[in-house]
């Protein structure tokens, strides 16, 4: 009996070493998992914030790395990690290339238990690539279905023509830009004035993408131009185009977002009109800002412009900040 007692009793310690042991990895490992867990957090969400900077600074580049570096630091800081504000240094945010942006964020994420192994804490690094891409495709286009031509940066371009000896040039009397949306080959075009109006106060609802067929609006639409441009100017009264820097300044808007920045679609201005019908390829997509009205004549400002879109392959001056992979 009183060997069996002692084979009892030994067992007995050996089992509570055992459990002890045990208690102690399970406890290890939850530490860990805790402490692992809140790293990956920390690590996607500063992901999030250092594309969301790329992105950002994406925005910048048709302006100048600097505006794009300025733009990249400060969109960093609207995102958390563990409710910390994420800050970069200049040196995180550099330029492969004049097209493509790089952030490199990095934060430290603070150990819940490991901390008592003497880690103080968990380096966390994350990085993003952004790239302009082109677009070849978008909404908000306004009426105006312009000749392709050499368009460097501030160029003043005829964006509706008002006198009829200038569509003496084109080979079509009567064509005087106006345009109606959507694309033939994607609906019906709605025609008429007050249309016509919205669509330059506005912008069209329609997608058109290069290589659709535009329906020209017939007449010189005087009125509606006149109403749909003062509209378009009223968004932003102040903002004129300055030729030293060529740049909208005195915008109400920051960077290059001004209201008065239209995006609208050109044909091939080597097509014999006279022979074109009415129904005309869309050669490619541009962007200008609204001088306003010379006479009868709508005037704009040739500029690059980043937006919303689908992007590909084609002739455009529109472009949208994609994350490179």
């Amino acid at each position: 009996m009183e060997k069996l007692e002692r084979f009892f009793c030994r067992d007995a310690g050996n089992v509570l070493a055992f459990v002890a042991v045990g208690t102690m990895v399970i406890l290890l490992a939850a530490s860990l998992s805790i402490d692992i867990g809140s790293a990956v957090t920390a690590r996607n969400q500063l992901q999030v914030g250092v594309d969301a900077a790329a992105l950002a600074g994406g925005h910048g580049l048709l302006s100048n790395q600097s505006y794009a570096r300025e733009l990249a630091l400060f969109f960093a800081t609207r995102n958390t990690v563990h409710g910390q504000p994420i800050g970069l240094s200049a040196g995180d945010v550099t330029f492969p290339n004049s097209s493509r942006i790089r952030v490199v964020g990095h934060f430290n994420a603070p150990p819940f238990f490991i901390r008592l192994a003497g880690v103080a804490n968990i380096p966390i690094q994350a990085e993003a690539e952004a790239e302009l891409t082109s677009v070849v495709g978008t909404t908000g286009l306004r009426p105006f279905f312009i000749p392709e031509g050499e368009w460097p940066l501030g160029k003043p371009v005829i964006l509706k023509i008002g006198d009829p000896s200038l569509t003496k040039d084109l080979s079509t009397p009567g064509f005087f830009f106006p345009v109606d949306y959507p694309p033939v080959n994607r609906g019906n075009p709605i025609s008429g004035a007050s249309e016509y109006e919205n669509n330059i106060a506005n912008g069209t609802n329609s997608t058109v993408y290069i290589n659709d067929i535009l329906r020209i609006e017939p007449g010189n639409m005087v009125g509606p131009t006149k109403a749909g441009i003062s509209e378009v100017l009223s968004q932003d009264p102040d903002a004129i185009w300055d030729v030293n820097t060529n740049t909208v300044i005195n915008s109400q808007f920051p960077g290059a977002t001004s209201l008065r920045i239209v995006k609208v679609p050109f044909f091939n201005g080597q097509l014999d009109l006279s022979t074109a019908g009415k129904e005309l390829p869309v050669e490619g997509l541009a962007a200008f800002f609204i001088e306003g009205l010379s006479g009868r004549d709508v005037y704009g400002r040739f500029m690059n412009m980043v937006t919303q879109g689908e992007t590909g392959d084609g002739n455009t001056m529109l472009y949208k900040p994609t994350l490179a992979m």
